[in-house]
């Protein structure tokens, strides 16, 4: 294919990929796995190793014009109208400042004032250098006119991304001008800063572009925050959650003492559930439409080399940004993800036909990615690097957003892309002892020891189980938007299903887990938080409790990975969060949820600490995606094509079928208060929530007692057809549990709902 690049990216692809693919596979079904990784370290590996890293800005600079000494000190951040601010005392005068970034506007929007006229006098000025030093990365800094300033220059390198920053004053009182590169206000009542910025990336003159924006301000600082605060809320507000309330000594206290107060025991429901909000007020300021998704560090990075290059990875992390998007309500912020896949596609074809010789218009993605979607392989580390899976993976958020939405057009308009994936699975699937398998692959981030090499932890293989986790969600998930869309590519799903038969099966490994290789191999690090094979009980939905093997396979693996020190790291805690929500595991919820605040939290802001890193997003994005998963469920589907005596008192539960990815004729199973924490219930009285939605298209409104006890439940239907409620942990097909009604729908263990879009339906217990 012709792929025309833009000059700023880094076309990798090793050119003896392709010539040497068929050596590597053969070291690897040999099973000479040390070989296959010396030799992978030189054919495998992109050139350069590593792509384009994302770096910060720079720095805008307040100095206010009074003495250092002040009192009664205090900065916050309100989740509530996603605004910061700080205030001071100085010699008997209290100062304020507010911050906040708004939409609408465009502009990042900065308040200064105090509670006596004219004694507002301060210096702004642009800086790009690390830790306050001279500014290094600047090309030019100047001034315009006598109220605004700009900087700009180019990121390293010959072909580096151009970029500009200005800012502009505003003074109520007082007097704005300029000198050399800095703004100064002197005897100002208030003053109001805005900020604006712009890379060639999106303008094509980003000075020109940040000058024009500054200069059509015409809003006062008061207009534009009420525009702001109005269209944060009207995301922020759509969902609600308490976990209950918190001691009048635990709400005295800063949010430093609060964590600790968590570390040392003692829950605090409102603090949890401000972890929640605040999660959710991340994603929503940094996942807005025509932007970019979130990287490792978010727009929150203040390095200008950060950890792991505040990059995409796309073996966890990227997607674990977008867990909270649309249980959480906030399915109308996630094209930044939808267009970087397409970002991916487009390079991940060329990268098919260059590194893999697969040419027939699939796309393989590896570990990481740019702004570019750059697909091919991402440094050079026997952890990560020889995985090129991430695709399916990302297009299963595509499904995934239908099925909370409904959208057909939706799926419709990305069908193009779910079939690209499979595509290069058509072309590479491999042969290994009567099975289809990727190779070379591995189960990211672990490792084990090969049968010959007891000593020396090695991690490229074949056949990994999470890849054929994925291909089955993939495989699957075209057959079912095939059929439902009636697109006629019947030959192509039957491609698919003649492959999938012959996929490897899941097996149970030495300690009673779900097997991770081909092979029933010594995992090297049994506490490592990436857990690979579990990806089809969560996000996935293959594995759930209506398969009570797998289900108990599954579970022993979670259980054996906590007790080896799983969960360690913030991203790790939230996906064992999740996890333990699936399988009905309360106390390990609790304990992973409160590790990931207490321990992986910057004790003066929530921040996840993501340790080597001083800052990694994921863990903050992850935990409000997992937390849900604690309170209702919707991954679940039951068949519709069985005979109505179903649900409610007349019938029997047994007949109910599990129904999964690849069957049209299905409904969700919303199950409520699957796996409370009794600490999470008892400490705060009761609790509830409001707004998170279901997979069908069903808002659910939820409240509890102290006990963990339903006290009634909210279902509204935004698109109609039927839906099942259930109660705690019942697996699909059973009887035992406890009986629930709504008004029409009868009372049983599980009860059918058929829904009227706009309508609603109260479930309580029987």
């Amino acid at each position: 294919m012709v792929l025309i690049l833009p000059p700023q990216f880094i076309y990798r692809v090793n050119e003896d990929a392709s010539s040497q693919m068929s050596k590597l596979q053969q070291l690897i079904r040999d099973g000479s796995v040390v070989e296959a990784t010396s030799f992978a370290d030189l054919m495998y590996a992109g050139q350069p190793l590593s792509a384009r890293h994302y770096e910060l800005l720079g720095d805008l600079e307040i100095t206010m014009n009074h003495s250092s000494q002040g009192s009664s000190y205090e900065r916050y951040l309100d989740v509530d109208d996603a605004t910061a601010g700080v205030y001071y005392v100085n010699n008997g005068t209290a100062y304020f400042r507010e911050y906040l970034s708004s939409e609408p506007a465009g502009v990042l929007a900065v308040r200064v004032a105090s509670n006596q006229t004219g004694t507002v006098s301060l210096r702004v000025h642009l800086r790009r250098g690390p830790n306050g030093s001279l500014n290094r990365w600047e090309d030019y800094s100047r001034k315009s006119g006598n109220d605004t300033i700009v900087i700009g220059g180019h990121s390293a390198s010959a072909t580096g991304i151009e970029f500009a920053a200005g800012a502009r004053v505003m003074a109520k009182g007082g007097s704005v001008y300029t000198l050399g590169d800095t703004i100064l206000i002197d005897h100002a009542d208030e003053a109001w800063i805005y900020f604006q910025s712009w890379t060639d990336f999106r303008k094509s003159d980003p000075k020109a572009a940040v000058l024009a924006d500054l200069a059509a301000i015409k809003q006062t600082y008061p207009e534009i925050r009420a525009a702001h605060v109005k269209d944060y809320q009207s995301y922020a507000h759509r969902v609600e959650l308490s976990l209950g309330n918190s001691s009048a000594i635990q709400k005295s206290q800063t949010t430093a003492q609060r964590i600790g107060g968590l570390n040392n025991g003692t829950f605090d429901p409102e603090l949890v559930a401000l972890y929640f909000d605040f999660g959710r007020y991340l994603f929503i300021s940094t996942s807005r439409n025509g932007t970019l998704p979130p990287n490792l560090q978010g727009i929150w990075n203040s390095q200008l080399d950060p950890f792991w290059g505040a990059k995409y990875t796309t073996n966890i992390n990227l997607q674990m940004n977008y867990w909270p998007a649309l249980v959480t309500n906030l399915a109308d912020l996630t094209s930044p993800l939808h267009n970087l896949i397409d970002s991916i596609r487009e390079k991940g074809t060329n990268v098919s036909e260059t590194m893999y010789g697969v040419d027939n218009g699939g796309f393989v993605s590896h570990h990481n990615t740019d702004l570019w979607g750059d697909s091919a392989p991402q440094d050079n580390y026997i952890y990560s690097t020889w995985w090129g899976s991430s695709g399916p993976w990302l297009v299963f958020h595509l499904m995934e957003y239908y099925r909370y939405t409904g959208d057909q057009d939706f799926l419709r308009e990305h069908y193009p892309v779910l079939k690209s994936a499979a595509l290069f699975y058509v072309g590479f699937l491999s042969d290994y002892e009567g099975y289809k398998v990727v190779n070379p692959t591995i189960s990211p981030e672990n490792a084990y020891f090969p049968p010959n090499y007891n000593t020396t932890p090695v991690a490229i293989t074949l056949g990994a189980t999470m890849d054929t986790e994925l291909l089955w969600e993939l495989f699957n998930g075209i057959q079912e938007a095939n059929d439902l869309l009636r697109l006629g590519d019947e030959s192509f799903v039957a491609q698919l299903n003649d492959l999938k038969s012959q996929f490897p099966p899941y097996r149970r490994n030495y300690y009673g887990g779900l097997q991770e290789w081909i092979h029933d191999y010594q995992e090297a690090i049994p506490g490592i938080d990436h857990l690979s094979p579990l990806w089809a009980a969560y996000p996935g939905n293959e594995i759930t409790s209506s398969n009570s093997t797998l289900f108990n396979w599954a579970r022993e693996t979670l259980n054996n990975r906590l007790l080896h020190g799983s969960a360690a790291g913030g991203w790790g805690a939230s996906w064992c969060t999740a996890l333990a929500g699936r399988y009905f595991m309360p106390d390990w919820a609790s304990h992973c949820l409160i590790h990931l605040i207490a321990n992986q939290s910057q004790p003066d802001s929530l921040l996840n600490s993501g340790a080597p890193s001083e800052f990694q997003i994921d863990g903050n994005l992850g935990g409000p995606g997992a937390l849900p998963e604690l309170f209702m469920q919707s991954h679940e589907s039951i068949a519709t094509t069985q005979a109505p005596g179903y649900y409610g008192s007349g019938g029997s539960n047994g007949t109910l079928v599990a129904a999964f990815t690849g069957t049209v004729e299905k409904a969700p199973l919303i199950r409520l208060l699957p796996t409370v924490p009794s600490v999470f219930a008892s400490t705060g009285g009761g609790g509830y929530f409001n707004g998170l939605l279901a997979r069908g298209g069903f808002e659910v409104d939820v409240c509890w007692d102290a006990a963990g006890t339903l006290v009634s439940a909210t279902i509204a239907s935004k698109l109609g057809g039927p839906a099942y409620v259930t109660l705690g942990q019942t697996p699909i097909g059973k009887n035992n549990g406890t009986a629930i009604t709504s008004s029409g729908a009868g009372s049983g263990v599980f009860i059918r709902l058929d829904t009227r879009a706009g309508q609603s339906y109260t479930v309580k217990q029987a």
